[in-house]
């Protein structure tokens, strides 16, 4: 009888990783033992050997930082308009 171990599993069309994992003593089918997280992508995909993607840890980090950095800036467009429309109002009174 054959030992257990995880398998992780993908989509048998797209090759995208399907969260979760199985533990088990025969390997499922669309599955490797290789675990995505030892990869440094967040979108893996399996391309037979390896996980594989377009979008690193590091790049979304990076991408989520400048995001957050410009929700600031919306806010106080937001506040400046916001000030704006009230002095108008105040001086058609």
């Amino acid at each position: 009888m054959a030992e257990k171990q995880w398998y992780f599993k993908f989509d048998p069309a797209t090759k995208e990783f399907i969260p979760g994992a199985v533990f088990t003593d025969e390997q499922p089918e669309n599955s490797t033992t290789v675990d995505p997280a030892t990869s440094e992508y967040i979108d893996a995909k399996w391309d037979g050997s390896a996980w594989t993607g377009t979008v690193t840890r590091e790049q979304w980090l990076q991408q989520q930082q400048s995001q957050q950095t410009q929700v600031p800036d919306v806010q106080k467009q937001i506040a400046d308009l916001y000030v704006r429309v009230l002095n108008q109002e105040l001086k058609g009174l």
